[in-house]
């Protein structure tokens, strides 16, 4: 009991931790392409030296490191564009639209796995639509950061999808590694052919320092380790319903530091909630279809 109680105390964490993203996306000073650079680098070190600690293998000798690789390739989408949203809309903004990827990654599954759409994912597919609709037609001012963050949202979807299925074929700490070392040469490479290299962390403005080093070890690093250790004693259905919490947690602690820069109008907090409820939903008709299947979540698929 004691180590169930434990692992939902970890896992609220976990979620309360990735609820910090998005605020320091937009306290940070750099671009996004700067800033996921950053925490990029920054993660792969942080993973490098948790698995060093662990007595972890990265031995690149696997057939799967060209997909490692690939993947990083969605997931430097995902958090371009998701800092990007940020940085033109707001923190709520982007982290209520984020909160569609669960229901994006009902909706590709079908397609990925090669099975028929249920009814009940279209009906949700179409409530969330309808729920972003509201959205975009009330936030006026800031509908280029909707759309932004919703295609973040996709990519989120998309690459967690595809970790699924890498991670029953290795262990998640060397396909995260792989994944971040991909988007630090991807994205090292552009920077470097564009002449825009990032100076080095130590030069930054001391918050920037701060900001980077919390969102690169605790909000990507450690959190990424805390989210697969949790499920050693919690249920799927218990980490997915948890984790939604993320954008709620976004929020409010927006809310509290900026106030009304952050207020959104009362029907789009209605078409958030509709999101929600179907996240939730989604996450009662998984259970139902799929008591006895163990599937190991993605934390980095969060913002």
């Amino acid at each position: 009991m004691n180590a169930r109680r434990n692992a939902l105390l970890l896992l609220h964490l976990t979620v309360f931790i990735w609820g910090f993203t998005g605020i320091l996306g937009k306290l940070i000073q750099q671009s996004p392409v700067h800033m996921v650079y950053t925490r990029t680098a920054i993660a792969a070190a942080g993973l490098a030296v948790i698995a060093l600690w662990k007595r972890r293998s990265l031995s690149p000798a696997t057939p799967d490191l060209k997909h490692y690789l690939l993947t990083s390739l969605l997931i430097t989408a995902h958090w371009l564009t998701f800092f990007w949203a940020i940085k033109i809309s707001t923190a709520s903004i982007a982290a209520a639209c984020l909160s569609t990827s669960t229901v994006f990654t009902a909706l590709l599954e079908p397609f990925w796995f090669k099975r028929k759409l249920r009814a009940y994912e279209l009906v949700l597919g179409a409530v969330v639509m309808a729920a972003l609709v509201l959205i975009f037609g009330l936030e006026v001012g800031y509908r280029e950061g909707i759309i932004i963050a919703t295609v973040s949202a996709l990519f989120s979807a998309w690459f967690n999808i595809v970790n699924a299925v890498l991670v029953k074929r290795d262990s998640a700490m060397r396909i995260g590694f792989y994944e971040m070392v991909g988007a630090v040469v991807v994205l090292g490479g552009y920077l470097f052919l564009t002449n825009d290299l990032p100076p080095p962390l130590w030069e930054l403005p001391s918050s920037d320092i701060v900001y980077q080093l919390i969102l690169g070890l605790v909000c990507t690093s450690f959190a990424f380790v805390a989210g697969i250790a949790v499920m050693r004693q919690l249920s799927p259905f218990t980490v997915v319903l948890t984790v939604n919490l993320e954008p709620v947690y976004t929020i409010l602690i927006a809310l509290l530091i900026w106030g009304s820069e952050e207020k959104l109008r009362t029907g789009s907090y209605l078409g958030f909630a509709l999101i929600l409820g179907c996240l939730v939903v989604n996450g009662w008709h998984q259970k139902r279809l799929s008591r006895s299947q163990v599937v190991e979540p993605d934390p980095l698929s969060r913002g």
